[in-house]
């Protein structure tokens, strides 16, 4: 393979366009993240990291994603980017400065490719410890999280958890697309993607890829973002979801889900569990939107030594432990048709079967 155009660092922010922002100001401050700043035409979040914002939205005339920014490692990375596709090399007038260029991938997604944000100030965590089978580090402390019994407070006819999950950062996206290699190659050959898991269909051939940041020596998260051709003839658009790191383990993370459980304000898309391509512990919910985010957390970090590895898509689907993957996950659409949609079609774990059992009897038949 030939060199890439650049090497991008990180992930930093999504960008979607809303029609309003009120109802996605409250969904945030549910699942954990910060308003950083807004105007008349924009709002952004944060997390408790150094990003000024991991989360961007301008208003329209539509609910849609626009796209995914990355940091580069070199302002030159910009002017290689800016002769390649002879765009221009842009002020960011956004929180944090700096410069970028956009630029547009195979299925239309816009990649931000910033250099210069200053970063913000982190917030003060200080990180519990846990007493496991194998090592007991905590003595004469009890383990209490936020106001204990106190966070559970009756609202109306019923009880709410009110501690929240603390959001650090945005660790990755996962997008849906029309030529999974095309994909592929696109993030490979112009942000230097490297490949963490080829996932294979039954039929022997590669239908996307979860792919990682190339900072040499340096260990980088497993993916940063994964492209996938979901089987079916509709493309069902670009956005799959995406993934927020808590700051502090599964206990962070747990506290999120009860509080948007008892909330019962939005709709649970899939979790808790543990992903088999990541290794994280994961829990996913819709906006009013009908878009997907994720919490997670203990997710692998692997330096660019580390070999591809081939990937079925039953290690995509099915978690190492976990409920069934739902037939709308990874597909957006508005929270009203969720429930028809899964009543007409199977969770994604009978299509797995399906798809396995025709590969079994193709293998026979060919025997």
């Amino acid at each position: 393979m030939s060199e890439p155009i650049c090497k991008v660092a990180d992930i930093i922010y999504v960008r979607f366009e809303l029609i309003e922002f009120e109802a996605q100001k409250k969904y945030f401050n549910h699942f954990g993240l910060m308003l950083a700043h807004e105007d008349d035409n924009s709002i952004f979040f944060r997390g408790s990291g150094m990003s000024p914002y991991v989360y961007v939205a301008t208003k329209g005339k539509e609910n849609k994603y626009i796209g995914t920014a990355y940091k580069a490692n070199e302002y030159s990375d910009l002017e290689a980017l800016s002769k390649e596709f002879d765009v221009d090399i842009v002020e960011n007038k956004d929180p944090g400065g700096g410069h970028k260029v956009t630029i547009t991938d195979p299925d239309g997604i816009e990649v931000e490719i910033c250099h210069g944000m200053s970063p913000a100030e982190p917030m003060a965590v200080v990180s519990k410890v846990l007493n496991t089978g194998q090592s007991k580090q905590r003595e004469n402390e009890l383990q209490r999280f936020g106001r204990a019994s106190a966070e559970w407070e009756v609202e109306g006819d019923k009880w709410v958890y009110k501690l929240k999950s603390n959001v650090k950062r945005l660790g990755h996206t996962a997008i849906n697309v029309r030529d999974a290699k095309a994909s592929v190659d696109w993030y490979s050959n112009v942000l230097g993607f490297l490949i963490s898991d080829d996932v294979i269909g039954p039929d022997g051939n590669s239908i996307g890829a979860f792919m990682r940041c190339d900072q040499g020596d340096k260990a980088v998260d497993h993916h940063t973002i994964n492209n996938i051709q979901l089987p079916g003839d509709e493309y069902p658009g670009p956005y799959g979801h995406s993934g927020y790191e808590v700051t502090d383990s599964v206990d962070d993370l747990m506290a999120g889900h009860y509080h948007l459980t008892t909330l019962n304000e939005y709709y649970h898309e899939w979790g808790i569990g543990r992903h088999l391509l990541g290794s994280q512990m994961y829990d996913y919910w819709r906006d009013t939107h009908g878009f997907t985010h994720e919490h997670w957390t203990d997710g692998d970090l692997l330096d660019a030594s580390i070999p591809e590895n081939k990937a079925s898509f039953r290690d995509v689907v099915m978690a190492q432990y976990g409920p069934m993957t739902p037939s709308t996950f990874g597909v957006t659409m508005p929270v009203d048709q969720i429930d028809k949609v899964r009543a007409e079609q199977p969770p994604l774990s009978a299509l797995i079967k399906e798809m396995e059992k025709a590969a079994q009897l193709s293998e026979s038949n060919n025997d």
